[in-house]
């Protein structure tokens, strides 16, 4: 595989900050998913188990049907009115039970609920797959600049070697009496640029190798094949834009309409509040009080309604404040849709722009190569004088860099494109290279 896009989104390695939010992406998917779960057990009956402990006036309703007299036997003796009264009175009580409820109608609130919270998921999803496109684009990126770097690292070599041999010449030429000690140190000073320019290219070559290396989670020994893309990259080929974009996949529309289907939702639930609810209750406990020890089974089955008669109009600018922010919501989505719109027309000017500078780059890099050429000849022979010589390999190796940083930016360009189309990854792992 030319690009270590697969290995880099491994995460069996040690912790670094990629990992890290790789984790984070995908605790915030598996909570989603929970959270469906949850919203949508809304739906079940609820049972609980409930324990009143207090004390107050516990009715009973043997001794108050004796006291109305409408049993065949009336009470009339004081004192037993009195403690048959007294049966009533105030005392300590402990209410042990248990209580069902079932939602039986709500208007829409649960049903809307439970599509947030789905929609949500499919959010976190997104989320998760644009993490990976920004990985794997990073990595390709790093190795990329990893095989720009081994060939400018050539270049360099090269025309390190004729500054050091020009600037030697320039050298016994002062000592001569040929030239001036200035020109001399005018080489000399070229010479040590050149070294500067390989130490600073071997230090990015050191970098990015350490960054791969963490992306992937390798060992610091590990080395990569870049052989076929230095070859490629040598021959300044560039990379094409898609003329024909599909962003049904990029990460900002997508979440730009799932935001405005969440808030659909959103109002959907704040009509239903107008609606009336509807429950099933069922309860069932005992009656326990210590002051005459009786312990008495009870139950109830209900059906519980509640209509939003009146809230101050409460209600109603919900909704109207939720409708007011859908209405925001898909504007939103539309100006998504405009940006990325505007952005492909900015990137196929960039790559047409690119393209002519890369030709006019290269038509420049032949005619250097010819001076280069015919400058090595004639010094060879003796025709010629270092510093022509190293002229033209200065003006050689600086178009030979030129035509390479346009031919790296061209594949930026163009994964940085497809990124936004959702579709790097694949074109990745599917082997696509320079």
């Amino acid at each position: 595989m030319p690009f270590p896009a697969r290995c880099a989104l491994r995460r069996n390695c040690c912790p670094c900050q990629s990992w890290c939010d790789a984790r984070a992406r995908e605790a915030e998917r598996r909570a989603a998913l929970v959270e469906t779960s949850r919203v949508a057990s809304e739906r079940l009956p609820k049972l609980y188990v409930n324990t009143d402990v207090g004390a107050g006036k516990l009715i009973n309703d043997v001794a108050n049907v004796l006291l109305t007299g409408l049993t065949p036997v009336a009470v009339t003796e004081p004192s037993t009115r009195s403690r048959l009264a007294d049966l009533s009175a105030t005392r300590p009580y402990f209410l042990p039970g248990a209580h069902l409820e079932q939602e039986l109608f709500d208007g829409g609130q649960t049903s809307a609920a439970i599509r947030s919270a789905r929609l949500n998921e499919s959010k976190a999803a997104v989320a998760q797959a644009r993490g990976l496109e920004d990985e794997a684009y990073a990595a390709a990126s790093d190795f990329l600049n990893l095989a720009y770097d081994r060939v400018l690292s050539n270049y360099l070599d090269e025309y390190s070697r004729i500054a050091q041999l020009a600037a030697q010449s320039l050298t016994d030429q002062a000592k001569a009496g040929r030239i001036t000690d200035a020109q001399a140190l005018a080489g000399q000073a070229k010479f040590q640029a050149a070294r500067a320019a390989i130490e600073n290219d071997r230090d990015d070559l050191l970098t990015v190798s350490d960054l791969l290396r963490q992306r992937a989670g390798l060992d610091q020994d590990a080395a990569f094949d870049t052989r076929e893309l230095e070859t490629s990259l040598a021959q300044f080929n560039l990379a094409a834009i898609p003329q024909d974009p599909r962003f049904d996949k990029n990460a900002e529309l997508q979440n730009s309409a799932l935001d405005a289907r969440i808030q659909q939702q959103g109002v959907r639930a704040a009509r239903a509040r107008l609606f009336p609810e509807l429950k099933f209750v069922a309860e069932y406990g005992f009656t326990f009080s210590g002051e005459v020890f009786s312990f008495r089974p009870s139950y109830s089955l209900a059906m519980h309604a509640t209509y939003p008669l009146f809230t101050g109009r409460e209600l109603e600018r919900n909704v109207r404040t939720q409708t007011l922010r859908l209405e925001a919501a898909n504007l939103q989505q539309q100006k998504t849709g405009a940006a990325l719109r505007e952005e492909q027309i900015r990137l196929l000017a960039e790559s047409r722009k690119l393209h002519r500078e890369s030709e006019a780059a290269r038509g420049q890099l032949s005619q250097a190569e010819e001076v280069y050429r015919v400058a090595r000849l004639k010094y060879d022979q003796g025709a010629a004088l270092p510093s022509n010589l190293l002229e033209a390999a200065e003006l050689l190796v600086s178009l030979r860099q030129r035509c390479l940083e346009l031919a790296r930016s061209s594949w930026l360009m163009r994964w940085n494109a497809i990124r936004f189309q959702g579709g790097l990854l694949a074109e990745l792992e599917g082997g696509t290279q320079p």
